[in-house]
């Protein structure tokens, strides 16, 4: 086998990069494609990224076959913020073949180093860390939205390259037909009652105002999550034009005390179930269809991404409330949900997520790699 690692330089290549797993996962049902065009965009030299980034891909061939793919991504903004030197390698697809990821993940390397990074991380498939990790465990259920899906064989292939595994990520299922347990129950009442928090639903008429609202939560309670990296005005604006169609304004919520916020947290329904409807129609007529549905019906589940809280602010117990809120609220139109990403050694969010009736049901491990030039 003839082996060739080509970088991905035109239109048609970032297309071919775009498609190629679907090609290669072609068996696994629970797959979900990209929205048509979305990575393409990420590869795009004028994408939003690379105002702050930098981003190089590659695909592999066998004989003239693509057999694999992998970018390299720097983020300036983490790597500004952490003080690091860190890369990050995602969207790294390949055959059940050990010497094709080999390869990839050198040539991914090899280009962090050349631009000064001295590790590389992931995977990652975004510039802003969202589908992150490789799934470990879970493999009989697709994806909920922004969150990674591999198949089994990829773990003992990772596991040859001599990749060190630095963080492990857990996904958590939540029944709707789940009562909010009595002990939340009544701190949730509690907190009502006693501290004067008031939970409103974002404000879709004035949407981007409120969002921005939420990135100064977000920047200023999510600091200490693995991975973060500071929302911008840019990212609120660029969230703000995705998320105006896909958003159920009653599970996206702000906590205020004194009509000042002091926390949030995100629900997003899970339009990957729609993409697998669409996912035998020609990519051409995927988005039309996508929309479609997105606009005339809902999807069964939706996904916990996000809940952050004010230090000053986290005695109170706000994340119960916000947790049997998003039950309870839920239960009106999602028959379950998901809960994640949380940190495996995050003890304090697990042990709530058990009280509340939530399931571990999916694994995810972060690796990283010395880099060289």
């Amino acid at each position: 086998m003839h082996l060739e690692i080509k970088p991905v330089t035109t239109k048609s290549e970032r297309t071919l990069f775009e498609t190629l797993p679907e090609e290669l996962l072609k068996n696994d049902a629970q797959y979900v494609p990209p929205v048509p065009g979305a990575v393409t965009k990420i590869l795009s030299p004028s994408s939003h990224f690379r105002e702050t980034g930098d981003l190089q891909a590659f695909l592999a061939f066998a004989d003239g076959k693509p057999v694999g793919r992998i970018a390299a991504m720097i983020n300036r903004r983490y790597n500004d913020y952490h003080k690091d030197k860190t890369g990050f390698f995602g969207l790294f697809d390949f055959i059940d073949n050990v010497e094709v990821a080999s390869q990839l993940l050198e040539a991914a390397t090899r280009w962090l180093g050349e631009h000064g990074c001295d590790k590389a991380r992931g995977p990652v498939n975004t510039p802003m860390g969202d589908e992150i990790g490789l799934l470990t465990s879970g493999y009989d259920t697709p994806p909920f939205i922004l969150m990674a899906h591999n198949p089994d064989y990829y773990v003992p292939i990772y596991e040859k390259l001599g990749l060190t595994a630095v963080k492990n990520l857990n996904a958590y299922y939540m029944s709707a037909t789940e009562n909010t347990p009595e002990r939340i129950a009544k701190v949730s009442e509690r907190i009502k009652r006693s501290t004067g928090v008031h939970l409103r639903t974002i404000n879709m008429k004035n949407l981007k105002a409120d969002l921005r609202i939420i990135r100064e939560l977000y920047n200023e309670t999510l600091d200490r999550n693995y991975g973060f990296i500071p929302l911008s005005d840019e990212d609120i604006d660029l969230l703000a034009s995705e998320l105006k169609h896909i958003v159920n304004p009653e599970m996206v919520m702000i906590a205020e005390k004194d009509g000042v916020p002091i926390g949030f947290s995100l629900v997003f329904p899970n339009i990957n179930e729609f993409i697998l409807d669409v996912k035998k129609s020609p990519r051409w007529l995927r988005l039309i269809k996508l929309l479609w549905k997105i606009k005339t019906s809902s999807p069964k589940e939706a996904r916990l991404a996000v809940l952050g809280v004010k230090k000053e602010y986290r005695h109170l117990g706000l994340g119960a409330l916000f947790y049997s809120e998003s039950l309870a609220r839920g239960k009106q139109t999602y028959k379950g949900g998901e809960l994640s990403w949380v940190e495996d050694d995050n003890k304090e969010i697990i042990r709530g997520i058990n009280l509340m009736g939530g399931k571990l049901y999916k694994t995810y491990r972060v690796y990283e790699n010395p880099t060289h030039a």
